[in-house]
């Protein structure tokens, strides 16, 4: 049943459109303290694993080293859940914010 529940999600996911980075006529704003476009970081994950879990399951505190290993996971049972940059700003959101 486990397993069912695993992987029926993303089998059966729409596909969701990639978040769009601002536009280069944007103004000009300060590095983020917490790490690269945390505001995109964010909204992936809100957007895209919250279609899934809750966030309080997402947002569980982890050794950092443990988050592109689940990341990856949850991208094998839901292909194209992420693209390769969306993979590495997740990966770095999370590890930076939900960091044991």
């Amino acid at each position: 049943m486990f397993a069912l529940l695993a992987t029926g999600c993303g089998r059966n996911a729409p596909a969701q459109p990639p978040v769009q980075p601002p536009t280069q006529n944007a103004p000009e704003q300060p590095p983020a303290e917490n790490g690269p476009a945390p505001e995109i970081a964010a909204a992936l994950v809100e957007g895209r694993c919250a279609h899934c879990h809750t966030l309080d399951k997402v947002y569980r505190e982890r050794d950092a080293q443990l988050w592109p290993g689940i990341v990856t996971r949850m991208i094998s049972l839901s292909p194209g859940l992420l693209t390769a940059d969306e993979y590495n700003l997740v990966v770095e959101y999370l590890q930076e914010n939900y960091e044991k």
